[in-house]
């Protein structure tokens, strides 16, 4: 090569590096998807879902795929693949499959509902809550439990699906404390069964203590879920997101500390009487600009 084809190769080569780094620069920083919990939309057709939520600009649904939700546990290898082509004609997806599944059952209906999940391109789905007797000692239950979960673990691993365990308030539910979860899921692998993080419960069991907690269970999150509460006297009641309890700053701390590929799922369980279905909607519409303040 004489110099003259040299220089101009090396021209050649380094505009095509600088052009290189240019688009690199120029490509968007991937956004967390969100979705919305679909719990009080369950009597609309597949199609009238699809419709309902398409506007919101979500990446999909929290869908509950269980007893009394959008699909019965029996029914869900014939129906799955018709919900999941409805919403694929509105560009959305099951993100997260709430379930009614908390053990690998004999009867092999877990097995049976995992699988088609899987099939279908569901990813993560939430577990059924397990519940303390408050008459009986707390830990060997909690030993019971892991070896229960432990379980489950290995058949997601065998079908490549996560389960999701949900911290949620109340005297007697496992992973209330969130101390208990933790403990639970320390030897098992987060890429088959984690925790979905839920803020407002959290707070509401851990009002100080609810950051702390949220940074031990840090390693076993595979969702986080949104919503909020007001304490009305003794009683705690759901409410639109950012009027009640639950802290602003956990947008930000979801932001800076949890990958991406972490989705969010909000909750709305304020909704009572009248238009259900727009009150819903609009109540969404209105959380979500609320969580995408929050996220900055």
């Amino acid at each position: 090569m004489n110099r003259k084809s040299f220089v101009t190769t090396s021209a050649l080569a380094g505009m095509s590096i600088m052009a290189g780094s240019k688009s690199m620069a120029a490509q968007p920083a991937p956004m967390r998807e969100i979705a919305v919990f679909t719990k009080f939309l369950e009597k609309l057709s597949f199609d009238e879902l699809a419709t309902a939520i398409a506007p919101l600009g979500v990446a999909g649904l929290e869908a509950p795929l269980r007893k009394g939700g959008h699909i019965e546990p029996d029914d869900m290898v014939e129906k799955l693949p018709l919900f999941v082509e409805a919403l694929a004609k509105k560009d959305l997806r099951v993100l997260i499959m709430s379930s009614s599944i908390d053990k690998v059952d004999k009867s092999g209906l877990a097995e049976k509902q995992l699988r088609a999940a899987a099939k279908a391109g569901i990813k993560k789905y939430r577990l059924q809550h397990l519940k303390y007797d408050l008459t009986k000692p707390i830990k060997p239950q909690v030993a019971n439990f892991k070896v229960q979960l432990t379980d489950l673990a290995q058949l997601n691993k065998e079908i490549g699906i996560q389960g999701l365990y949900q911290n949620h308030r109340g005297k007697d539910y496992v992973g209330g404390p969130i101390w208990d979860m933790i403990g639970m899921l320390e030897e098992i692998d987060v890429t088959h069964l984690g925790m979905a993080f839920d803020f407002a419960h959290a707070t509401v069991e851990g009002a100080n203590a609810w950051e702390m907690n949220f940074h031990s269970a840090q390693p076993h999150i595979g969702a986080v879920f949104f919503k909020d509460y007001k304490l009305i006297g003794k009683q705690w009641e759901p409410c639109p997101i950012g009027e009640g309890a639950v802290n602003p700053l956990v947008g930000k701390i979801v932001s800076q500390n949890l990958p991406k590929d972490i989705p969010i799922a909000i909750h709305i369980e304020y909704v009572n009487g009248g238009e259900v279905v727009a009150k819903t909607v609009e109540a969404m519409k209105n959380d979500l600009a609320t969580v995408r303040k929050w996220l900055g």
